[in-house]
């Protein structure tokens, strides 16, 4: 039934484009023929947590006069699941679809692209370069366009956005900017803050959250892995000599890592709501100021810090720590860039003009117009002294920082939902203007120049790892694909992440002395729902991307 599925969206996918050259849907053909540019509206659904652009959004504008697209965001409210599964029943799609799943690819929502691509998208082929097969489902397909990770040149981002045991900078500066380390001193830190400052803004200090909604779950989980100096593989570890692959579930480094967290809890250093927080109240949380310290991937909570910032709460930002169990094990927290090979955007099949929707995407990856969506309007939002180096008023540094003046000023679902360029111009500055050297300096917080010159750094992400080792060659195995829904590999996988929300939880929260119990019980039941045949599967994916990538 799938294969019937694929089989006839690339029909039509061959239809569409060829119907222009024939002359069959005439009134976009003619459009088409005239002007590729010819004005149109896109319908895109996004998962972004992020507001409808202002009617009057200046970039939204340059778009539509320079490439003639207008955008109509459908914002994801509520359940994604439940979201996913009415437009999938219905066959009611927009013309664009951002996907972090494979659903929508086997309902056979999506047409194929390659094809496209190839006669419609140069500047498309050229961005994703040594990755567009990459892109490619089982099926030999490319379904979608990943929407981050491909670099242009070298990164020169200086932040730190990826996994990490993150401090609030007002903890560790209270403490005279300690080294910080082992997963023992971590919680000393923020159990000695929370003695000293029970409460923070009048409400009571949280030592410690976690989030646990949804599909963000893997904040609960993924925290043994990085303390027992592993890299980040997703739901496994990747042997480097035998190049098995194992989750980590149930190994004991995780026993470890809840056991300490169970402890914690006795001391009333465990958030207990953040087991029914959703991932809006967990960022309500973080930006009251009063969270010291959790375990997440910093994009995301972004938000979280920008509010932090916009209400003067700067100092309660976090910083990123790269701990480990023992002082003897290396960090592997920092990796070298890859692209997001399970997220990105596609074209449903119910989008009236694919041609039209391939130039535009081509047309947005151009140097010319990327340098708008990532630094803004030459004049309005930056612009060139007279030695020609490119640089920001302070009322413009003050905009660009300010989270509502982004919301309404810039084109943040375009940058978030489709490709965009990441690392360098051609000639040479960062795709972020805030990551060159003059305009980092201008506009770094005093708090993060103290942090800086306290550990004697030049950037949050040489903090984490100056240097970096190399990638394996099959990292990461966190964008493999999903296995087939339905299949035994995927219901294991449902139902370990079913037993893994009830049992960690309840592993947490338990009286120390019922702990062992629960444990054994846990991993009884993670054997029991089949967790060595979603092993086994992930097993072939590494055994065909280490081939893949040894030809």
């Amino acid at each position: 039934m799938k294969m019937m599925k694929y089989l006839s969206v690339a029909i039509l996918c061959f239809l569409s484009a060829s119907l222009f050259a024939k002359g069959g849907k005439e009134d976009l053909a003619a459009l088409a023929a005239k002007d590729p540019r010819y004005p149109i509206t896109l319908s895109v659904f996004t998962q972004q947590p992020r507001q409808q652009p202002d009617a009057d959004n200046k970039v939204y504008k340059y778009l539509k006069e320079k490439l003639g697209v207008t955008i109509k965001w459908d914002i994801l409210v509520g359940e994604i699941a439940q979201k996913r599964g009415v437009m999938i029943a219905g066959e009611d799609y927009p013309d664009l679809i951002e996907i972090n799943e494979t659903q929508f690819i086997e309902a056979g929502a999506l047409i194929p692209l390659e094809d496209l691509v190839e006669q419609y998208g140069p500047n498309i082929k050229k961005h994703f370069g040594r990755h567009w097969d990459s892109l490619r489902s089982d099926d030999g397909h490319i379904y979608y366009l990943t929407n981050w990770g491909v670099y242009h040149g070298r990164n020169q981002n200086p932040d730190y956005n990826q996994s990490a045991l993150w401090v609030q900078k007002e903890v560790l500066k209270d403490a005279g900017y300690p080294k910080v380390a082992t997963m023992d001193e971590y919680f000393d830190l923020l159990s000695n803050y929370a003695k000293k400052h029970p409460t923070v803004n009048g409400q009571p200090t949280i030592p410690f959250t976690i989030l646990t909604y949804d599909w963000h779950a893997f904040c609960l989980w993924n925290p043994p892995n990085f303390l027992a100096g592993y890299p980040n593989d997703g739901n496994g570890i990747v042997d480097p000599e035998t190049r098995k692959y194992k989750t980590f579930f149930t190994m004991d480094i995780s026993k470890r890592w809840f056991k300490k967290l169970n402890e914690m809890n006795q001391q009333g250093l465990v958030d207990r709501s953040a087991f029914t927080d959703n991932y809006d109240q967990y960022l309500a949380k973080l930006a009251s100021g009063r969270v010291l310290g959790m375990h997440d991937q910093g994009w995301q909570f972004g938000n979280a810090n920008s509010s932090l910032r916009d209400q003067d709460m700067y100092n309660r930002t976090f910083a990123p720590l790269p701990i480990v169990f023992d002082e003897n094990i290396r960090p592997r927290y920092r990796d070298w860039p890859e692209p997001n090979l399970g997220r990105g955007v596609g074209i449903s099949i119910n989008a009236k003009d694919p041609v039209r929707i391939i130039r535009f995407i081509n047309e947005l990856l151009s140097e010319e117009v990327q340098r708008v969506i990532e630094w803004g309007i030459e004049g309005d939002d930056w612009q060139f002294n007279d030695k020609g180096e490119p640089y920001r008023t302070p009322q413009q540094r003050e905009d660009w920082n300010n989270s509502s003046w982004q919301e309404q000023n810039r084109a943040l679902l375009i940058r978030d939902v489709f490709p965009t360029w990441e690392g360098s111009w051609t000639d040479g500055y960062p795709t972020e203007l805030s990551y060159y050297y003059p305009e980092r300096k201008a506009t770094l917080m005093k708090e993060d120049q103290e942090f800086l010159e306290a550990y004697k750094v030049g950037s949050f992400a040489e903090f984490v790892d100056a240097d970096p080792p190399p990638n394996s060659i099959w990292y990461p195995t966190w964008n493999m694909p999903n296995p087939p829904d339905g299949s035994d590999a995927q219901i294991a996988l449902q139902r370990c992440d079913q037993t893994m929300r009830k049992y960690l939880s309840m592993i947490i929260l338990a009286n120390p002395g019922d702990f062992d119990k629960l444990w054994t019980e846990y991993v009884d039941q993670m054997n029991k729902n089949g967790i060595a045949t979603y092993e086994a599967y992930m097993q072939e994916q590494l055994d065909k991307r280490i081939a893949e990538r040894t030809k």
